[in-house]
């Protein structure tokens, strides 16, 4: 299994570091869906991780939808960050007012780049024709794409199902409300996982993230593939 963990400041970034998480995705205000962190945050969080870093690139909350100012403003970011040696990939998600994925912000992305990798994140859920956003963010070469399969997790996992069945060219990363609960039944639709609340004591934001927690998910990974 592949687990990528949400850290929300740098002191989860070094908690996870001392997990068995493959990646970490660092972003602010969980409550809202994830926000960019600070340029200083970021500075810092490049010094101190670990192991692979993804940055949130989002600023505004209100849904996927950005005015021109908003998008200018992320493009700047990413100039910035692709510029950070360990920073190794960006989390972008922009939709058009009909539902339909930005595809003029993913190639001033791409122009722009540099060597990071890119996670195209749940705007996707809202899209009303998933295989074929699908095959827009294949044709402009993002590497991962962050899904429920919809507004909910545990009835979406047959939409992921489908998407995986396409056997194209992009990771599909399962995430928005995996917990212990579920965990088993993500794995028999895709081995590549992304944890939020479930990496915490609790299951709260509000609560530390744990390293026990995060472990378990590997190693209920491990007890399945041995069944």
């Amino acid at each position: 299994m592949f687990l990528e963990v949400i850290a929300k400041d740098l002191s989860d970034i070094r908690v996870i570091n001392n997990s068995k998480a493959d990646r970490i995705e660092f972003c602010k205000n969980l409550e809202v869906g994830g926000l960019t962190p600070s340029l200083d945050e970021i500075i810092l969080a490049n010094q101190i991780t670990l192991k692979p870093l993804h940055i949130m690139i989002r600023n505004n909350s209100k849904d996927f939808f950005f005015d021109d100012y908003e998008l200018i403003k992320q493009l700047e970011m990413i100039s910035v960050i692709q510029k950070l040696p360990n920073v190794h990939g960006i989390v972008i998600g922009a939709l058009n007012n009909d539902y339909t994925i930005n595809e003029d912000f993913l190639q001033r992305v791409n122009k722009i780049k540099g060597s990071l990798k890119i996670t195209f994140n749940r705007a996707f859920d809202l899209v009303d024709d998933p295989i074929n956003a699908l095959n827009v963010l294949v044709k402009h070469k993002i590497d991962t794409v962050l899904t429920s399969g919809g507004t909910n997790l545990n009835t979406g996992l047959e939409v992921i199902r489908q998407l995986v069945d396409q056997n194209l060219d992009i990771q599909i990363l399962i995430g928005g409300g995996v917990d212990k609960n579920n965990i088993k039944q993500c794995l028999t639709v895709n081995n590549q996982i992304h944890l939020g609340r479930a990496a915490r004591m609790n299951s709260s934001w509000n609560s530390d993230i744990s390293v026990d927690e995060i472990n378990l998910f590997k190693d209920l990974d491990r007890e399945q593939n041995n069944e």
